[in-house]
C-alpha cells in the first residue's frame, strides 16, 4: 500500500463506526459483569461471564470479514479481498480525456470528479508551496544585499 486514496461507500462507513461503538459497549459491559460478579464473591459467575463475552467478541469479529491471515500478520497484502469488497479506488488512473461520461454509470462519474478535483487541490497546493518558496528567497535575496548600517558599539 503507498497511501492510496480511496473512497468508501457510506453504508460501509456507518458499518465500520457501528462495529466499533457494539465492540466497545461489549467491553464495558464485560468490565461491570466481572466488576459486580468479583464484588459479590462470586468468581465461578465471573468466569461464565467472561466466556459469554469472549463467545460475542468472536461472533462480532467473524462478521466484520476480516482474513484470519491479516489478524495473525498484520500485513495490509491479505486484506487485499476486503479491500476489493469495501473500497473504490478514488481514481483510475487515467489521465483526463475528452470522455462525455456517456455509457458510465453516477458512481463512476462522481469518482472521476472527485478524482480530477483532488488532483486539481494537490496541483494548486504544490503551485502555492512554489510560489511561497520563489517569494522566500527572493526575500532572502533582498536582504543579503541590502546596505548593513554600521554598529557602533561593534569593537
Amino acid at each position: 500500500m503507498d497511501n492510496e486514496l480511496y473512497l468508501i461507500h457510506e453504508d460501509d462507513y456507518l458499518r465500520h463506526i457501528d462495529h466499533k461503538l457494539e465492540m466497545y459497549h461489549l467491553l464495558l459491559e464485560l468490565v461491570r459483569a466481572l466488576r459486580d460478579d468479583l464484588a459479590e464473591g462470586e468468581t465461578a459467575r465471573a468466569v461464565r461471564d467472561l466466556c459469554s463475552y469472549e463467545q460475542q467478541a468472536h461472533i462480532l469479529f467473524k462478521g466484520w470479514t476480516i482474513p484470519d491471515e491479516y489478524a495473525e500478520s498484520g500485513d495490509p497484502d491479505d486484506l487485499a479481498q476486503l479491500m476489493e469488497e469495501e473500497l473504490l479506488p478514488a481514481g483510475d488512473g487515467e489521465e483526463d480525456s475528452e470522455d462525455d461520461g456517456e455509457g458510465k454509470s453516477l458512481s463512476e462519474l462522481l469518482l472521476r470528479t472527485a478524482e480530477l478535483m483532488t488532483r486539481s487541490a494537490a496541483t494548486m497546493l504544490d503551485a502555492s508551496r512554489c510560489a511561497v518558496d520563489a517569494e522566500f528567497r527572493a526575500l532572502m535575496d533582498h536582504l543579503d544585499n541590502m546596505e548593513k548600517p554600521e554598529n557602533d558599539c561593534a569593537g
